[in-house]
């Protein structure tokens, strides 16, 4: 597909496919212009590269998908996180991380994205609606900095594994996390020689006993040394999951689970984490 360019346009266009630029907003064409000296107006220049097909509009205003010439067209790259990418352009003060599933995808652990990537954002955090329209918003505020990959900011490992504790009913499916909770508690143990146990306590500092309770309970199975040391020493019956009707009841925890479907208890000790 032929997509005609200006001269100056062409110039703009040639420095995003040299930067390999993702996403473009009017401040960075501005900038971009200033840096090139073109002269003329950077929403002008914007709808231009609109209209010809080389910006492709997101949920966001302001915010646009590089097609480059590669693509052949106006065609997105169809980046499973665009829209949270996009939200942080957009919304720079906004807090926000890839989390849950989601985040475990982008660490290399799940092999599918939900449809609607799941982000978390602090519990009080004012969140655009264009965001709650494209991703599926939880409210969880992480101790421990996101990581970046795939070009947005994603929740460490020991954040996620934390979450899930604090949280249980954020999860959407819980056989899909039960089926890659082994690589996840691997991956942590991995991150440092001592297991990476100063990460989880960070993300674990100041949260109530119950979280780490849900925790234990979590990784009795795959990593009961692990487990036996997070538990907190005295505690009452603590619920993984909506209070209801039982699925299963941990007696030296004191966890009533309602909603896994399987235990923990039942994956095979592979961590030696004393």
């Amino acid at each position: 597909m032929t997509r005609p360019l200006s001269r100056a346009a062409a110039k703009i266009v040639e420095r995003l496919e040299l930067e390999q630029v993702f996403l473009v907003t009017i401040a960075d064409l501005r900038d971009l212009m200033d840096d090139l000296d073109v002269r003329s107006e950077p929403k002008l220049v914007a709808k231009r590269l609109r209209d010809h097909g080389w910006l492709l509009p997101t949920a966001f205003p302001g915010v646009w998908e590089f097609a480059p010439g590669a693509q052949a067209g106006p065609y997105a790259r169809g980046h499973p996180l665009r829209e949270v990418v996009a939200a942080r352009h957009a919304h720079p003060d906004l807090e926000l991380a890839v989390c849950l599933t989601s985040a475990l995808w982008a660490h290399g652990l799940a092999d599918r994205v939900p449809e609607r990537p799941e982000v978390a954002v602090a519990p009080r955090a004012r969140v655009p609606a264009a965001l709650m329209r494209e991703c599926r918003v939880v409210r969880f505020e992480a101790q421990l900095p996101p990581v970046t990959l795939r070009d947005a900011p994603v929740h460490a490992l020991a954040t996620v594994l934390v979450h899930l504790a604090a949280r249980p009913t954020d999860v959407r499916s819980w056989g899909g996390v039960l089926d890659v909770l082994p690589d996840l508690v691997a991956a942590v143990a991995q991150a440092a020689p001592d297991g990476d146990r100063d990460a989880l306590e960070r993300e674990l500092h100041g949260r109530p006993a119950s979280v780490r309770t849900r925790l234990a309970y979590l990784l009795h199975g795959v990593a009961p040394g692990w487990a036996a040391a997070l538990a907190p020493s005295s505690h009452g019956k603590v619920w993984f999951g909506p209070r209801g009707p039982l699925r299963r009841h941990h007696a030296a925890l004191e966890v009533a689970d309602t909603i896994l479907p399987m235990s923990p208890g039942d994956f095979p000790s592979t961590l030696a984490l004393e």
